[in-house]
């Protein structure tokens, strides 16, 4: 039984995969959960919360998600069609504070 639950997760992924890379959604940008939740469950054809949400933090550690915070202690998420490649560090200019004295 847990064989048969494994394999419907792959196929969950290979489905997701292909269609976020044909409908290019990495070009959106960073976006809330909320969002590709309702692609996935489109996708699917299931409206299952716990299997959606497995499948999306399935390929959020297999590298298709880029994860960042929030101003607002959440996270937002952008599609990454190329796992391989990283996203690569960038400085928040927020982040420095100038006094002058």
């Amino acid at each position: 039984m847990k064989k048969k639950n494994i394999l419907i997760l792959m196929n969950a992924e290979k489905s997701v995969i292909g269609y976020f890379t044909w409908k290019h959604i990495e070009n959106r940008g960073y976006l809330k959960y909320g969002f590709h939740k309702r692609i996935i469950s489109y996708i699917l054809d299931s409206f299952h919360e716990y299997f959606i949400r497995k499948t999306f933090l399935s390929l959020v550690d297999k590298g298709y998600f880029i994860k960042q915070k929030n101003h607002k202690q959440s996270y937002i998420y952008k599609f990454n069609p190329n796992p391989n490649i990283k996203k690569k560090k960038v400085i928040d200019p927020n982040r420095f504070i100038i006094t002058w004295s």
